[in-house]
């Protein structure tokens, strides 16, 4: 198995956001953390019960009350908001725990703002679907057509890369591919990134398999932002945001984090159940917005659920998007691995990615999803539209029980006698990948340790400037009598470099929060250092780390 087909995922269910950011397959997004200490004992207010009745299959609020309790408690989560609608009506909303771990008497409430990574993709599909409505787009244009300047790594490839290819993550590329453009803290604006894109090397035949792909969605916003005339964000808000009365919601990165009532996201070292807040400059710059940067309140993600559920209409009953081009966005376009969580829990059969959604059948019914992970906050929100009812569950911590939550919920939805136990199970999985990560990371009881050995060859022969032609430069240096690497376009990715083989090297981020350690093997002609590669240490490692895609060149 490939080894970014097997941990390295960040989006549970639906590939998002990944981050890293943006979800990506199964157990690919699912991330929060926790809630400790008297925080957990205050529950926000605000259960807000429907004002209609309630049938007998459809969740009830004391039901989903119970579940969320156990959700945080297990995972010790740090602040969790839910929000779950049947048709017009809310069924249950509530917040729970702080937004931030060094203010406990904060609480998190409705109109707390969160942001949810790749599940912000959709607003972005949104606004093409209404474009096309409009005859100023087709989803099988060229590319180029909008973006002249736009080129992949193969002529043929870039006359055929179409709007369509942009969002639904058959591009050829790999897995998170380019995401060290932007990730953990650079910030690149649309000119790089277009830039860079046509020396990411290829990892499969185009349009031939699924590869979750958050730069592709970031240029899909350009083609947006062309046509429309207006910087994406500004579209955002007045397609979307003004018409569904979505007040709270930001749509740029920067925005959602200097608001007042907002959260602070939280990672968690490898092995520890506690959430830290992260540095800052975590934060993903504004440029990544279409991909997966917007924030909003469960107040609000409410609106956008009964928006999907009443066939794309705004409160004030104006279409605004057509029926034909909701078909389309919720349409499987490419077809992706049944994942055996899914399989086993929610008889799924099949599972496909449309335009910005995740589609699978779930006990029979049809699942419209997609989940959200960033550096310290996770989301999953999820359509049932023959059972009318729709769940968004955020979390600003890096666990994964807000996937297990949000899928226990839908499954008593759509198969009320079911023992499925998504809660129990998540936990058991995160509890495994706790360990690993912890072992990866040279810490707890029995860790993996790095043992130097002394190098093949003098230092000096490694020192140089080291070019990837999608990343750029990175050094390599000598200080403290040893190697020293930094990454240039990261500020946080800057390390010594411990010699633990011929030739190889492993770099331990000061950070020990990222879980992202990563290998430095030198590559040697006729005795001579002429290049480098890097790989992830654990498995465990958030797929936007793509080290396995740099091919640096060693400069003269």
């Amino acid at each position: 198995m490939n080894r970014k087909d097997s941990i390295r995922r960040k989006a549970f269910c639906d590939q998002a956001d990944h981050s890293g950011w943006t979800s990506t397959s199964f157990i690919s997004g699912m991330q929060e953390n926790f809630m400790r200490k008297a925080a957990l004992a205050s529950l926000v207010t605000a259960i807000a019960l429907t004002t209609g009745a309630v049938s007998a299959a459809d969740p009830t609020p004391e039901q989903i009350e119970a579940y969320a309790k156990k959700t945080v408690d297990d995972f010790k989560i740090t602040g969790l908001a839910i929000t779950v609608v049947k048709g017009d009506s809310i069924i249950f909303q509530h917040g729970y725990g702080v937004r931030d771990i060094r203010q406990p008497d904060i609480k998190v409430d409705e109109n707390t703002l969160f942001p949810f990574a790749s599940i912000g993709k959709a607003f972005t599909t949104a606004s093409l679907a209404m474009l096309v409505d409009e005859g100023k787009l087709n989803w099988d244009d060229p590319v180029r057509n909008y973006i002249p300047e736009f080129e992949m790594s193969d002529p043929y490839i870039t006359a055929e890369f179409s709007v369509r290819d942009l969002v639904t993550h058959r591009s050829g590329l790999s897995l998170g591919a380019g995401d060290l453009l932007v990730f953990p803290d650079a910030n690149p604006n649309i000119k790089d990134i277009l830039a860079a894109v046509k020396y990411l090397p290829p990892a499969t035949s185009f349009r031939s398999e699924y590869a979750y792909d958050n730069l592709m969605y970031i240029i899909a916003g350009e083609v947006l932002s062309r046509i429309d005339g207006r910087p994406w964000s500004k579209v955002i808000e007045e397609r979307v945001f003004k018409p569904l009365k979505m007040k709270s919601c930001k749509a740029l990165p920067s925005q959602g984090a200097e608001a007042k009532n907002t959260i602070t996201q939280h990672l968690r070292i490898p092995g520890s159940w506690e959430g830290e807040p992260i540095d800052p400059r975590y934060v993903m710059g504004d440029s990544t917005a279409p991909a997966g940067g917007i924030s909003c309140s469960i107040a609000d993600l409410s609106k956008w659920a009964q928006f999907w559920l009443n066939d794309a209409t705004a409160p004030s009953g104006k279409r605004l998007i057509s029926e034909a081009q909701v078909k389309e966005l919720w349409t499987g376009v490419t077809p992706q691995p049944v994942n055996p969580m899914m399989a086993d829990l929610g008889g799924t059969h099949f599972s496909l990615y449309g335009l910005g959604w995740g589609l699978h059948d779930f006990h029979g019914k049809l699942l419209v999803s997609h989940s959200g992970g960033l550096l310290g906050a996770v989301s999953y929100f999820g359509l049932l539209p023959e059972e009318d009812i729709g769940v968004f569950v955020t979390s600003n911590d890096f666990a994964f029980g807000v996937s297990g939550l949000a899928l226990q919920i839908l499954n008593d939805a759509a198969a009320p006698n079911s023992d499925s136990d998504w809660i129990g199970r998540l936990f058991e999985y995160y509890s495994n990948y706790q360990e690993t990560a912890q072992q990866d990371a040279g810490l707890g009881a029995d860790p993996k340790k790095d043992i130097a050995v002394e190098p093949v060859r003098p230092l000096a022969d490694y020192t140089g400037t080291y070019v990837d032609r999608w990343y750029g430069p990175v050094s390599i240096e000598t200080r403290n009598s040893g190697l020293f690497i930094d990454m240039s376009r990261s500020d946080s990715l800057d390390a010594p470099l411990i010699p633990v083989g011929p030739d190889k090297f492993v770099a331990r981020w000061p950070d020990r929060k990222l879980n992202a350690d990563a290998y430095v093997i030198f590559k040697i002609i006729e005795d001579k250092v002429v290049g480098m590669e890097m790989t992830p240490v654990s498995e465990t490692t958030d797929f936007s780390f793509d080290f396995d895609d740099l091919d640096f060149v060693k400069q003269p």
